[in-house]
Formats: structure tokens, sequence, C-alpha cells
């Protein structure tokens, strides 16, 4: 087939949930053995289209054709038989299960009456050393990294017929690096290219910049549930990509030395959105709003301490496994075997439970890192989840709510957050985009009575404009008082947003950056300095 013939085309869809109007007559053709994006900003409609396309939502008018033939709209079974495959944003996985047993679950093989497991394992091996050979499995899938899991994930989709040849003609991959650190994204970025060049169809759904700078050949911008434009990649650049998501310009400051790298500039950029031109202001030297002494957890925390301040964004750099996102749960009291001192506002509150963190004398908010495992409740209303760590606050006489007081309550949140929702009681979390799902969650715990906020990976999984709205609410809450404890892996957002930083790493405070000495380099130098040395000192003896 000549690569500029299509393989599959989407043409004039149009998809309703509700009031909500996903895709508005939205049309893209894609090409065999090219990895195609589509970038929005959250709500955009960008995995809604790729959901169309793999037959999990019917749409209300247009046609999905792959080489020649119309799908059923909404028919998973037409659009799997018809060599379309899905990998999922969120793992939809057993972990407690083999990774040959979850390769193979739509399809057991049997010997008589029971598994064959054997064949089981050669299958799976089949399909998963294709991707990573080192992958054991017969292991339970639950042991490996969310990079391997979501290989395994993809591996799924590669069965082949008889002869050899590939079943599958377009894989649809919803946000794919979402959850990964930058190396094990990179392997997936690899793999994708690699499965491009053997001719398949790689629609790539993704909000990071530089992933479809790296790894995509075209990308078809989505606004508002709408068509904007479909690019080459090569031929376009990141102010104008920025530009047809969100409808308006973002310019990046030039550099002002030619020493400056791109990660200075990218922080100058952020800088400069979310303080505007308001120079950055030490923190104030006031008595610390929490006191952090000896925080340990066996094999997870060593003896870390600190003091975070009123106004204050304190950042938590380091790498992945360093034990930052342990640190919050420690705090939190979510992590029980946690021992030492954790003192807000003058109350000791480690070992005392989830319950003592919250109350209003200490007014302590965690947004955790997986919003869907950890933060949201989805089977409650958008009102519920708001409520939900203040609802004994307005409740009345013996606990019966006041609804007007929660409605009032509920409204200000939403209004303020701008979060996008076609009711505030009968629609839940997963009916929202992932952006509003994540300001949903910020929405729950930023509060008057919120004192200190502990945020991880706040921006995780969320579109450039998304996360501008979230820089700002959290930087207009710092200059309101609220206290900020912040771990983010994207290091331009670690730096623009931090007053000071503290480098982690094998579960203990490595040092504190504050000023110029907050770079790219000297948080990486910290992170793996002690590391270095250790191995350097195994060399020499």
């Amino acid at each position: 087939m000549p690569a500029s013939e299509p393989i599959l085309t989407a043409t004039g869809i149009s998809k309703r949930f509700g009031i909500t109007q996903a895709l508005d007559d939205v049309s893209v053709s894609f090409r065999a053995g090219e990895v195609h994006a589509l970038m929005g900003e959250n709500g955009a409609g960008k995995s809604t289209l790729g959901k169309v396309i793999a037959g999990l939502h019917a749409q209300n008018s247009g046609s999905v054709v792959i080489n020649g033939r119309e799908l059923i709209p909404g028919s998973l079974d037409d659009a799997f038989h018809a060599g379309i495959r899905i990998v999922h944003q969120e793992l939809a996985q057993c972990p407690n299960l083999s990774v040959a047993e979850n390769l193979c679950l739509h399809d057991l093989p049997t010997k008589g009456m029971t598994v064959d497991f054997a064949e089981m394992e050669r299958r799976a091996s089949m399909l998963v050393h294709q991707l990573d050979p080192d992958i054991d499995v017969t292991k339970p899938l639950g042991y490996l990294s969310p990079g391997r899991r979501q290989i395994c994930q993809i591996a799924a989709s590669l069965d082949k017929n008889p002869d050899g040849s590939m079943i599958a003609k377009v894989i649809v991959l919803d946000e794919p690096t979402s959850s990964l650190s930058i190396s094990e994204a990179s392997i997936l970025m690899d793999i994708t290219r690699d499965l491009a060049s053997q001719g398949l169809t790689m629609i790539y759904v993704s909000h990071r910049m530089s992933e479809i700078f790296t790894c995509c050949d075209r990308v078809t911008i989505l606004r508002d549930g709408k068509f904007v434009a479909t690019n080459i990649v090569a031929d376009i650049d990141e102010p104008t990509l920025v530009e047809q998501m969100i409808g308006r310009r973002i310019e990046t400051p030039a550099a002002k030395s030619d020493g400056m790298t791109a990660e200075s500039v990218e922080t100058m950029a952020l800088k400069s959105e979310i303080r505007g031109d308001a120079p950055d202001q030490p923190v104030v030297d006031s008595e610390p709003c929490m006191k952090i002494r000896d925080l340990s957890s066996p094999g997870k925390l060593d003896n870390c301490s600190l003091d975070l301040h009123p106004g204050e964004v304190l950042g938590i750099g380091g790498l992945v496994g360093a034990g930052r996102s342990e640190l919050f749960d420690a705090i939190f009291n979510i992590d029980t075997r946690a021992t030492g001192s954790v003192n807000v506002d003058g109350r000791e509150i480690l070992g005392k439970g989830i319950r003592a963190a919250i109350e209003a004398g200490v007014g302590l908010g965690y947004v955790p890192e997986d919003r869907r495992i950890q933060g949201l409740f989805f089977n409650l209303g958008i009102d519920e989840n708001i409520l939900a760590p203040i609802m004994n606050r307005i409740s009345g006489f013996c606990g019966i709510r006041k609804q007007a007081d929660e409605l009032e309550a509920v409204r200000n949140r939403i209004n303020r957050f701008q979060i996008k929702t076609a009711s505030l009681s009968e629609t839940t979390p997963g009916e929202l985009s992932g952006g509003n799902q994540q300001k949903l969650l910020i929405a729950r715990w930023m509060t008057e009575q919120t004192k200190v906020l502990l945020l991880d990976e706040p921006t995780r999984g969320i579109d450039v404009g998304t996360k501008s709205e979230i820089y700002k609410l959290i930087r207009q809450a710092a200059d309101e008082g609220l206290a900020i404890l912040l771990v983010s892996s994207e290091m331009p957002e670690l730096l623009a947003l931090s007053d000071r930083i503290l480098v982690m790493g094998d579960g203990q405070i490595k040092g504190e950056l504050t000023g110029v000495d907050m770079t790219q380099t000297n948080i990486l130098t910290l992170a793996t300095k002690e590391k270095h040395q250790e191995k350097a000192h195994v060399q020499l003896n």
C-alpha cells in the first residue's frame, strides 16, 4: 500500500454524552506504517475518538472505515476482527495473575478439561518477548514495574496468524506514558516506532510535547471536540502546536545567553506565566507550620526531617523510587509503620490516623499521584467527591446534612476551579476528562480550612492548557498563605513552582537547593551523588 494512501478513515464523527458534545463532525485519516498523534486539551475529544475507532463508543453520526470496510458503530468485536486494538491509559490487568495468564485471558489454551499452562506460557513468551525478552511470563504481573506492565499490555495486541503475519493493523495507544518514568517512556516510544516500521498504524493519544516530536510522524489537533488541523511533525514547531491546541499562543522567552539550556528557557517561560512580572520573593522568615523530624519507615524512609512555612511551595526532587511518594504517605498516616514526628500547627499527628490529619484543627490535604486508585470516589457524584473531607463540618444536629450549605460550597468550588461538568450530583468523576478529574481532586483539598497541602505529581496526565490553570491555582494559594509540599518529576514544573527544593534519594533527604542553585543539573547531582560514590568505592576495592 502506498504511504500516502490511508488504511483507516474516520469521517464526520460526532459523539454526545448527555449534554456534552465530545466530538463534532471530526474527520481524520491514518496511514499504514505511521505514528499518528492525537493531541488536544483534556476534554478536547482525543481519547473519545480513539475509543470510537476501537469500537468502545458508538458514534452518533459518521463512519469508521478500515481497508475499505465500514465498521459497525460501537462494536468492539467488529473492530477487533478488523485488526484494531486499543491499549488503555489505565492498566486493565490482573496483577495477582501471571504475565502469561494476563496475556491469554481472552483465549485460554486447554488440554482436555484443564488449562494448558505450557502452551499458555509459550504463547505469552512469543508475544511479550518481541518487545522485552527479559520479562518472565511465569511471574505475577504485579511484580513488574509500570513500564513493563504497559509493555505487556501492548504485547497482548501483537497476536499473529499461523503464517506469522500480524493480525493487528491499527493500535490505539491512549496516553501510554502518563504513569511512566522518563526511561520507561523512552523505551515505550522506541517500541512504538519499531511497530510502525513493521507496517502497523500507531494512533498515539498524548499530551506530552516532547513525545510528539520524538516519536510521531503526523499529529492531528482537536479542540472542544472539533478538528483543528493535521500537521507533519517535522514541519511544525511547539508554539504553533500549542496555539492550535488552546487557541492562543504561549511564547517562550529567548535565552539570555548562549549558555542557557533548553530546560532553563522552559523554566523561565513557566515562571513568567505563573508569576507574571512579579520577582521571586524569598520565603517569609516565619514559624514553620509543619515540622517533620526523623521520619522513617522500614525499607522506605530513613530519618527525613524538614520545615515547611506558610505561603511556601517546597519542592521535593529526586528520581523514581527515591521515596518522595512514600514521604507523603507517611505524613498523611497512610503508612502505619512510619515512626518519628509530624507536627502541624503545634499538633502531633503521626500514628493517629488519616482523620487526625484532615480535621479542622490541623487542616492537612493530600492530592495523591494516582487520582483513579488513590484519589477520587468513582461511584459518587461530583458534589460528594468535593465535600468528602468537610461533610461533618457543614452537617447539622446528629449529622443531618444541610443541602443548601453543601450546594453553595460545591458551586463555589466548581466555579473557582473551572470544572466542566454536566451535573453536580448525577455526574461521576469517570464522565469527566482527565484534566477535570485532577481539578476536582485539587478542589476537594484546596480549601480555606487547609493549612498544609501535599501535591504529588499534580499535573500528571493532563494537557498544557489545564497545567497552566493548575500552576496559577497553586501559586495563588501559596500567595494567600497555604503551605505546599510539591512532588513533580517534570523538572521545569518543579523549578518554576518551588521556592526551595529538597532532593531525595534512597529514602533520604540528600540536600537543599535555593535561589540560583535550583537547577536540573544540581537536582540530578544530589539525587545520584552517593550512588556514584558507592560505585567508585566498589571498583577501587
